[in-house]
């Protein structure tokens, strides 16, 4: 298997071939000096735009496209909008054939070759223009991070990023938890709803409902849950990262201290010998599960997908986030809508709420081709994308799905609500396109932020309308356990110190780290795939000495691989990001 990290460097390299003649231009025209001409806002004729990007699905694969936010975006602009996934190595083709979609998306592998390719469209040759939303006062701080520390020192802006907060955001954490423990609320009840505080309570809780479920009603086997393998080793320290209180960097091989902002090494955990990290955390889980025979045989060999399916059938008990269960609850309210065959979340240490990306999402980051035929009608719409009115498409729907009442304060109607919840207009729902995943990952501000008609762009986190959009499950889970909404739970733990969200997190940080050195990406890498060949005698130890013992071993050899030259760099880098962005503030 290929390390991801050494795969990117190599495209990196790649990318600036070839590029001089800025094949796949419109006219021809040049990059820099007086920038592309003059900038036309004229959209009469039709013309197809391609957004493109690493986390992003490919919309003939979405159910409803177009939505009816990709139609109004359609009709605006005058264009066909498709989504493209791309890998490493397609990315890589399309860029240096200039074939590349009009809108691209990376992350921060890609960066460097992107600049020195001259793939990216300086977006400031637009500021007065087209680009008015992007370069609004509210994303003044996420712009000036991305000319600080993403355009190669030249002092301009090539990209933006999604999800950006600004003001001063009030504390929501939802209606319900995205991430957690996860539950089979019917089982959970049965067993007595015993409380859950650690993950040695979990798997207590696990083996619990195994034993009055040990099989669907299709005879099918049951297990707590499974790891997935498509994500390199994101399954156990984003595991690890919930029951103890970080954010994963780029590979999981450091993490951040939420409350702090330090950094922190998470496999190679040598330096912090007092310390449980989040990635050993989410090993020892994964062991204890294996010991007590509630782990997925295929373990090893699911992905994603394999997950959705086998959550879907009932076959998993419990997990780590909401966007696993496939299609299950969907499929079970529109049997029986009073069901409580649902899965929920239950808080973990970390609840991923209230996170304040003061410069949008961190290693999500969009560009206007170079190559593309339609430069300005593509930075028209990535401006667009980052607009208030977009966000708010986006997160609670066109204008219709929701209505303006008393002072104008916008207000969901309710049979927009009622729909989220009733499992039989499930294609009606999905053609609305609200929190559609490949746009809701494109659009330029956070959910939490104030519209300026006095309402939040997700209108799902107004007060009046979190117990609203409540299922016949979650109802009963509140009636249960004493609750207003699911998400009381964490609010709870937060205020009670027993839990803790994002919002002294500041992911600012991983932007402003200095391009790492070939030497420590192939440290890195080297150190990465180690670890994810000796993930298997770590999850199967029998006994804890079996378990130390191949720790014990995959410590010697990340040794080997040069680990504590990477933690010098790491860690020194950090500091002077952090002081970095802190000066910006």
């Amino acid at each position: 298997m290929k390390a991801k990290r050494i795969l990117a460097f190599i495209c990196s390299i790649a990318l600036t071939a070839g590029m001089s003649a800025g094949c796949g231009s419109k006219d021809n025209k040049e990059i820099g000096g007086d920038g592309y001409g003059k900038a036309s806002d004229d959209t009469s004729e039709h013309v197809e735009i391609t957004l493109g990007g690493i986390n992003l699905t490919n919309s003939d694969s979405v159910e409803g496209w177009p939505t009816e936010v990709v139609e109004k975006l359609e009709k605006k602009f005058n264009v066909t909008l498709k989504t493209k996934q791309y890998d490493n190595e397609s990315l890589n083709l399309d860029l240096s054939g200039g074939t590349t979609c009009d809108i691209v998306q990376i992350n921060d592998d890609h960066i460097e070759g992107v600049l020195k390719g001259k793939h990216a469209v300086n977006l400031e040759d637009y500021k007065d223009t087209l680009a008015k939303n992007i370069f609004s006062e509210d994303m003044s701080f996420r712009n000036e991070v991305m000319k600080e520390f993403k355009s190669n020192g030249e002092k301009t802006q090539y990209f933006v990023t999604p999800r950006v907060t600004f003001g001063d955001t009030e504390a929501n954490y939802g209606t319900v938890l995205n991430n957690g423990y996860v539950v089979r609320w019917d089982l959970y009840k049965e067993i007595g709803c015993p409380e859950i505080n650690s993950d040695e309570d979990y798997i207590k809780a696990l083996k619990a409902m195994k034993e009055i479920y040990p099989e669907t009603e299709d005879g099918l086997p049951v297990y707590a849950m499974s790891a997935y393998n498509d994500s390199q080793l994101h399954t156990y320290f984003y595991k690890g990262c919930l029951a103890e209180g970080y954010v994963n960097l780029e590979g999981g091989i450091y993490v951040q201290d939420v409350e702090t902002n330090e950094l922190l090494p998470d496999i190679y955990d040598m330096h912090n010998p007092d310390i449980l990290t989040p990635f050993w955390s989410g090993i020892k889980f994964y062991n204890q599960l294996y010991r007590e025979g509630l782990l997925d045989p295929d373990c090893f060999i699911t992905k994603t997908e394999d997950l959705k399916e086998k959550y879907t059938k009932g076959q998993y008990l419990g997990g780590n986030v909401n966007w696993h269960y496939g299609t299950y609850n969907d499929n079970q309210r529109a049997e029986d809508p009073e069901t409580l065959k649902e899965y929920v979340t239950l808080p973990a240490k970390l609840g991923w709420a209230n996170e304040k990306n003061l410069a949008g999402w961190f290693g999500k980051y969009f560009f206007v081709s170079s190559h593309s035929p339609n430069i300005d009608r593509a930075v028209m719409i990535l401006d667009y994308l980052q607009s208030e009115e977009f966000s708010r498409d986006i997160d609670s729907g066109i204008e219709g799905r929701w209505d303006k009442g008393e002072g104008g304060k916008p207000a969901l109607k309710e049979d927009t609500i009622a729909m989220k919840t009733d499992g039989n207009r499930l294609d009606e729902w999905k053609k609305t396109g609200i929190g559609e995943g490949n746009l809701s990952a494109v659009c330029g501000e956070d959910y939490y932020n104030v519209a300026d008609d006095g309402g939040r762009v997700d209108l799902w986190f107004e007060d009046e309308v979190l117990p609203k959009s409540m299922t016949y499950a979650e109802k009963d889970m509140c009636k249960t356990l004493g609750l207003t909404i699911p998400s009381d739970l964490l609010k709870n733990k937060v205020e009670a110190g027993t839990s803790i969200d994002l919002g002294n997190c500041l992911n600012a940080i991983q932007m402003g780290m200095e391009t790492t050195p070939k030497n420590i990406v192939r440290i890195d890498s080297n150190c990465e795939e180690i670890t994810l060949n000796e993930i298997p005698n770590l999850v199967q130890a029998e006994t804890d000495e079996e378990f130390e013992a191949a720790k014990a071993d995959l410590m010697e050899k990340l040794q080997g691989a040069g680990a504590e030259e990477s933690v010098e760099w790491w860690i020194n880098a950090w500091d002077e990001a952090k002081k970095s962005i802190e000066e910006l503030r």
